[in-house]
């Protein structure tokens, strides 16, 4: 009886420590990540290209999605690499990704982007 009693008093006062150690490290620890973030970094929506498109405006760090019919099908390319880096379009299974480009540099940059059809259009992107 004496030997149960030890073990209960043993379990109940590691569960008391663990409970307090838990809630103090993941209170404190939640409120000091959650300011850093939203401190540190802001998730900007991306530029959107669509298909009657024929110039954009974008900032150096910015998403450029370009919208097309089928992205997996459509090349994109660039004539300056410098100021833009190029995505082609890709489908990993459970989702379809468009094609785009991250804004590198400042500069201005072309988008050639060639439909399944063969047919191009280019798109013209200034960076500041």
């Amino acid at each position: 009886m004496k030997r149960m009693n030890k073990l209960a008093a043993i379990g109940a006062i590691s569960i008391l420590g663990v409970t307090v150690l838990a809630g103090c490290s993941s209170s404190d620890d939640a409120a000091t990540d959650t300011a850093t973030t939203s401190e540190t970094s802001q998730m900007l929506p991306p530029v959107i290209i669509t298909a009657d498109q024929m110039d954009a405006v974008a900032v150096v760090g910015d998403m450029i999605d370009i919208v097309v019919d089928d992205p997996v099908n459509t090349v994109v390319a660039v004539d300056n690499p410098d100021v833009l880096e190029i995505t082609q379009g890709s489908d990993d299974g459970s989702a379809i990704f468009n094609p785009g480009a991250k804004a590198l540099a400042p500069g201005t940059a072309v988008i050639s982007i060639t439909s399944p059809d063969g047919s191009v259009r280019d798109v013209e992107i200034t960076v500041s």
